[in-house]
């Protein structure tokens, strides 16, 4: 306790270090997409001119995939330039001192089971300038060959030494993002994250860090999916019910209407390949891959996609896949309504330019405009052919990414009507000798603490003290009231290596016996940069 006092009394400022560290923390103030920070630079140099999605940028959504570390990595994707042209996307750092024995290290990942390769450069200049042309010095590259397996689907730490030059001299190193054959219509190019760069010079340092502990309590998503790869589905003669619930969501469990016969009232959909049709009077609307919605405007899209299904303006049931039922031989995808009770039938509807045929019933009880009381879905024969499968259910709008769910080995999924988001501790700054180490509780209820503690009592459940689910993950030493906190750190190298831990806590009355919940924890480790 007396070291965490004489780190909030010694205060001192410190001289700019040589070494430099990016996190792309804390991110936009709202979970989703902003722009870089104004320290770095992107530059969009692809053939046939940038794409809609001409520049890098932070995200931190959790749409795609989680960071690496905190919440927020930066990105690039196919559409960093238009149709199949070559994609040439630099993401470029500010001016360092480049020497031999300097060394850069990186974290980068595309997304799970890639259907479209990518590839990343490392590279660096001597004349410190932000041109494309001056990047001619590659230090490593990432997946050279453009295969969908040689791109890591986790985050993998690069790392890459500057050797060669004469002397120490001004520079930029830059991400250089560029599948050939790439953009929308293009063979190659995905989405690729790069988090925790850290360029160390010659004469090396002591890196501050910020690590996430745990997490906090209570968190609760409001969609549920499985996403098959290609030739993959355990869902043939299966079903499940949506049920509203008292939360505004709905229960998922196992078994409801199977897959049957279609009645003799039912009638084709006019769809085309790769569309959506609005069906009869209670509004729904039916994708020809293999979703029902209650509105207008979902992503009608052959390819399944995670962050796309979790964005789409209207509610929604998928099995999305690629399914073609204007094909010659295909079944044909039908529709009835009797009173507040629609049934779409994908009734032998064909994988696109193959014979595998697909049966789902999706029964929906609709009382009224917005929330349908209770769907069903039931499988009868799934192909395994053609491309992957995103199953599952999300409401309108924006929604948080819950992760993959085993649907086949689940008996009951609770899904309130919103994303319920866990109380949660950020650190904008890292714990740099001679700055503030700033923290900060969101998504609170009541009243916010800070604890701050010199050890982690690694407390994952306070179920003992009237908490269940909640963890305790930094010892009392220091207790701040409100939302935010700055420790200071005073400017003595000799702090270099210290731990500090960090818990946040919000009374919540009614939500447990002690009426508060905490949120992860930090461990910070104090560095020289």
């Amino acid at each position: 306790m007396r070291v965490l006092f004489s780190l909030v009394a010694a205060v001192s400022l410190a001289s700019m270090a040589s070494a430099q560290f990016e996190g792309w923390e804390p991110g936009p103030l709202t979970p989703g997409v902003a722009p870089l920070p104004a320290s770095w630079t992107s530059v969009n140099n692809s053939v046939g001119g940038p794409g809609v999605v001409p520049d890098w940028q932070v995200r931190n959504d959790t749409a795609v995939f989680p960071a690496f570390s905190g919440t927020t990595f930066a990105w690039a994707n196919y559409n960093s330039a238009t149709g199949a042209n070559d994609i040439s996307n630099y993401l470029i750092s500010p001016v360092v001192t480049l020497d031999n024995g300097a060394s850069i290290s990186f974290y980068t990942r595309t997304v799970g089971a890639p259907a479209f390769p990518d590839r990343l450069e490392l590279v660096f200049n001597t004349t410190g300038s932000t041109l494309p042309a001056d990047f001619t010095n590659v230090l490593l590259t990432v997946n050279p060959t453009l295969t969908t397996a040689g791109y890591p689907t986790a985050w993998t730490q690069f790392t890459a030494t500057i050797s060669g030059l004469a002397g120490p001299t001004t520079g930029r190193y830059a991400f250089h993002y560029n599948p050939t054959n790439g953009g929308p219509a293009g063979a190659n190019s995905d989405f690729i994250g790069v988090d925790d760069v850290l360029f160390t010079p010659a004469g090396g340092g002591t890196l501050a860090t910020n690590t996430s502990l745990g997490q906090g309590c209570y968190q609760r998503f409001a969609s549920f999916y499985e996403l098959f790869a290609a030739g993959a589905t355990d869902l043939s003669n299966t079903s499940w019910t949506l049920t509203l619930n008292g939360a505004g969501g709905y229960d998922v469990t196992p078994g409801g209407a199977p897959f049957s016969a279609p009645s003799v009232s039912a009638t084709a959909v006019t769809l085309g390949d790769d569309t959506s049709s609005p069906v009869g009077t209670l509004g729904l609307e039916v994708g020809s891959n293999g979703w029902v919605a209650t509105g207008a405007g979902n992503n009608t899209a052959f390819t399944p996609d995670v962050p796309t299904m979790l964005g789409n303006p209207a509610a929604a049931v998928y099995f999305w896949h690629d399914m073609n039922p204007t094909q010659v031989g295909s079944g044909q995808v039908l529709y009835e309504e009797t009173g507040a009770t629609a049934v779409v039938t994908f009734n032998g509807v064909q994988d696109y330019n193959l014979t595998s045929i697909n049966e789902i019933r999706v029964e929906m009880v609709v009382a009224g405009p917005g929330l349908v009381p209770v769907i069903q879905v039931g499988f009868g024969t799934l192909s395994t052919a053609g491309n992957g499968r995103l199953v599952g259910y999300s409401p309108a709008g924006a929604s948080f990414n819950p992760g993959a769910t085993d649907i086949s080995a689940s008996t009951l999924i609770s899904l309130p009507g919103a994303d319920v988001l866990p109380l949660a501790l950020s650190a904008s700054t890292r714990p740099v000798v001679g700055t503030s180490w700033d923290l900060a509780v969101t998504n609170s209820a009541l009243l916010d603490l800070v604890i701050l503690g010199l050890s982690d009592p690694s407390i994952a459940d306070l179920f003992f003290a009237g908490l269940p689910g909640c963890g305790l993950r930094a010892s009392l030493d220091l207790i701040n009231v409100g939302s935010t906190f700055s420790l200071p750190i005073p400017n003595n190298a000799s702090l270099a290596g210290l731990n500090l831990f960090a818990n946040g806590a919000s009374l919540a009355p009614g939500v447990n016996a002690f009426g508060a919940i905490t949120s992860n924890g930090i461990q910070g480790v104090v560095g020289t940069f």
